[in-house]
């Protein structure tokens, strides 16, 4: 099994100016391809930022971050933009699709944003809608999904693009029980379907079954559960 990501000794601190508040303190984390991470952590733990820093949308204080090969950390603000669209999915947990483009344009936007046609990039929007059963809810916008449907969606744009890994911050932090098992059922499809890693961060505990490995997040610093 080959690495795609690579975590070395990650660690931040915030500072206000009257204190500092050392979050992450030397984070060590190896995800190999089609793996599945579960990272538990109370509110304010840390999960979050963790997650943006392995995104590059964060610099750490120390440590490095390496993608597919590549070191995140090292690389300029255009190349780490690349590499995401290239090789990261990410998953929020309000979704974050856009308001005004339907379920399709919103899963073919990664497609399109890297140059894909947009017949091609629609196509296989369809085709990744049609798989999860929302086939018959593509054209409509966000507003009129229901919670659970909207999270499918936003998970299937974090795959469409085929990515190494796709990052999943509290992907069922605001759904009922039966939405939140439909959407981590599918992360598990996708994830065995696509050869695609996943690293969840989660308060959840329930989402650790559908994990190949468990870790938790406490006082800055990250371990293996049991």
């Amino acid at each position: 099994m080959s690495d795609v990501l690579v975590a070395k000794s990650v660690s931040k601190t915030f500072d206000d100016g009257r204190q500092s508040l050392p979050v992450l303190q030397g984070i060590d984390l190896t995800v190999g391809a089609g793996e599945r991470v579960c990272i538990f952590g109370r509110s304010g733990s840390g999960k979050s930022t963790l997650l943006h820093i392995l995104a590059g949308l964060l610099d750490g204080d120390a440590g490095e971050v390496w993608i597919d090969g590549v070191n995140l950390t090292e690389s300029a603000t255009g190349e780490r933009a690349a590499l995401r669209n290239r090789a990261l999915g990410f998953v929020y947990q309000f979704h974050h699709l856009l308001p005004e483009f339907t379920a399709l344009e919103n899963v073919a936007m990664p497609l399109l944003i890297r140059g894909d046609s947009t017949t091609s990039a629609k196509a296989k929007a369809e085709d990744l809608l049609t798989r999860i059963e929302l086939g018959e809810r593509m054209d409509h916008l966000p507003k009129q999904l229901s919670g659970g449907e909207r999270l499918r969606v936003a998970v299937a744009r974090a795959v469409v693009g085929d990515p190494k890994v796709v990052l999943a911050d509290e992907p069922t932090g605001s759904l009922d029980a039966e939405s939140a098992t439909r959407v981590m059922s599918l992360i598990e499809s996708m994830s065995e379907s696509l050869g695609t890693a996943f690293v969840i961060v989660s308060h959840d505990e329930g989402s650790g079954v559908y994990a190949h490995r468990t870790m938790r997040l406490t006082d800055g610093h990250l371990e293996r559960d049991g």
